[in-house]
């Protein structure tokens, strides 16, 4: 496959970024997933309502060749690993993560048409694209809601996952719909309980989660208050092969860009 520097072709397709290459382990996918990376266009799209004021959406098999896309990000993308402060000490996050910028050099097209065709579907100009790389079955992401930049009472999220499968998990907050839910000692106490869940991950928020085990190329969209009302987290497992998400967000900090 031509990749990016790689000096073969012209990189049109995937466009040119240098960065850190993260290894990719050896992982049984499935012949959907190889190939070139294209939007499948006839993929049945299942809406579900979560509750009178939130929604989300999932299709299978959205994009066609993730397992390829998921190896051409891995090498060429500029992968950080967060760091936060717990118990006394700074504690890396489970995970690789990394910013792409739509319709710039370095972003490959086949981004910009998920993008475009997300906006078409949803109605919603996306400008934020962040990649979560969870790397084996250790790493993972504590139960959260995605807050930042964003209005959290109206807001479309968009996943498509690439790579080996992994349980993507649901929950309703605990105290949803209650004002004292958006006071600054709430939001103290659920940045502790966040910190406490990414040790452990044992649930804290309570109430039963609704799982959906995303493939290759799978497609999650969350939507109305998804993320003023619920949560979601990868879990961690005994094992799992690689996986990346590739979460789309229309941001009032991207504008512009």
């Amino acid at each position: 496959m031509t990749t990016a520097g790689s000096g073969k072709g012209s990189g049109a397709r995937w466009g040119t970024r240098s960065g850190t290459q993260a290894d990719v382990g050896p992982f049984q996918g499935d012949l959907f997933a190889q190939g070139q990376p294209a939007v499948n266009a006839s993929a049945a799209v299942e809406h579900l309502e979560l509750d009178g004021r939130s929604w989300i959406e999932v299709a299978t098999r959205w994009l066609q060749g993730g397992d390829e896309l998921l190896e051409h990000l891995a090498a060429e993308l500029r992968w950080t690993r967060a760091e936060r402060p717990m118990y006394g000490q700074m504690v890396e996050e489970p995970r690789l993560g990394a910013h792409l910028r739509l319709r710039s050099v370095g972003v490959p097209t086949v981004i910009d048409e998920m993008a475009s065709a997300l906006g078409d579907r949803y109605r919603c100009r996306f400008n934020s694209v962040w990649v979560n790389y969870y790397r084996g079955g250790r790493d993972s992401v504590a139960w959260h809601s995605d807050r930042i930049g964003i209005d959290p009472a109206n807001a479309v999220v968009a996943i498509v996952s690439l790579g080996g499968p992994r349980r993507f998990l649901l929950r309703g907050r605990a105290g949803r719909h209650a004002d004292a839910a958006h006071t600054g000692e709430a939001v103290a106490r659920a940045a502790r309980e966040r910190s406490e869940q990414e040790r452990t991950l044992r649930p804290v928020g309570g109430g039963r989660s609704r799982s959906f085990t995303l493939a290759s190329g799978d497609l999650l969209v969350m939507g109305g208050s998804c993320q003023q009302d619920w949560e979601h987290s990868i879990p961690k497992v005994a094992s799992a092969p690689p996986r990346m998400s590739v979460t789309f967000r229309r941001t009032g900090a991207a504008k512009g860009r």
